[in-house]
């Protein structure tokens, strides 16, 4: 009786010192787990606490991207998926977070619902940051800054802002946001606006000679200087809106801290530039 008693203190003690050693090296490794978390998700010094959703991602594999694919240059069907400025964004976006990029169609009118239904985890469509849904959805970091720029002829090196315009014909589109800023602008720089049904017979008129500059949108305006050798923009962007963002649920901090610094960190190594010059 007596030995068994003693048989089970001994094992009971090497038990003790078992699991008091298990507990020590159980916390080290979850205090190096959340240090090494911390420190991978730290933006400008402020750790981000990991949520649901991003374990989620990170735990599928897959990043899910809502998106209207009839917006090109930036999405659009191709003969085998969906290419574009923007899908490509999406694909390396997901490639430097670990993860496979998989796209998620639907109308545009239908982007923000489908996002807080949890039909995919981010919106990437040429989306216009808006303050008022701020409210309701997180956006990341401006991706591409649109606005309206100075379209010109190649072989007329004069013009380079409004203010050169001066006495001369702008030419925009009718209703446009560029014919709106236009008209704003105009009494301040002193040129004539000259309206049109559409860009493209703006952009005729240009050519011809009968306007000496086009204000149009920045997306517009690439794709027409790029597919016209005769054309070039001019200057430094007039406007500053649209602006295109991610949106994703609020609920999704780390995915958004780590977004943003996916993003910042292809502005910094040259991809942004790349995938512009290859779509625009």
């Amino acid at each position: 009786m007596s030995t068994g008693t003693n048989a089970d203190r001994t094992g009971g003690r090497r038990l003790s010192r078992l699991s008091s050693r298990a507990r020590i090296a159980l916390a080290l490794l979850v205090c190096a787990a959340l240090a090494l978390l911390s420190w991978m998700l730290t933006t400008g010094g402020a750790a981000i606490v990991p949520d649901e959703q991003y374990a989620r991602i990170v735990a599928s594999g897959v990043l899910r991207v809502g998106m209207d694919a009839s917006f090109p240059p930036f999405e659009s069907f191709g003969a085998d998926e969906i290419s574009g400025f923007d899908a490509d964004l999406s694909r390396e976006l997901a490639r430097r977070m670990n993860l496979r990029a998989e796209f998620v169609t639907t109308g545009y009118d239908a982007l923000y619902e489908e996002l807080a239904a949890g039909h995919y985890d981010v919106i990437v469509s040429a989306l216009p940051y808006d303050r008022l849904r701020s409210q309701d959805v997180a956006f990341s970091d401006i991706y591409f800054r649109g606005g309206e720029v100075l379209l010109v002829r190649a072989d007329d090196r004069k013009l380079a802002a409004l203010a050169d315009l001066n006495g001369m014909l702008l030419g925009v589109e009718y209703g446009s946001n560029a014919d709106t800023l236009a008209r704003r602008l105009q009494r301040r720089n002193g040129y004539r606006v000259q309206t049109y049904t559409s860009l493209a017979d703006a952009e005729v008129a240009l050519e011809a000679g009968e306007v000496q500059a086009l204000l149009a949108d920045a997306v517009s305006a690439r794709l027409l200087s790029r597919n016209r050798s005769a054309l070039r923009i001019a200057g430094e962007p007039v406007g500053d809106d649209p602006n295109f963002v991610i949106a994703m649920r609020l609920s999704a901090p780390t995915l958004l801290a780590t977004i943003n610094r996916h993003l910042r960190a292809m502005e910094r190594d040259g991809t942004m530039a790349r995938l512009m010059a290859r779509w625009f």
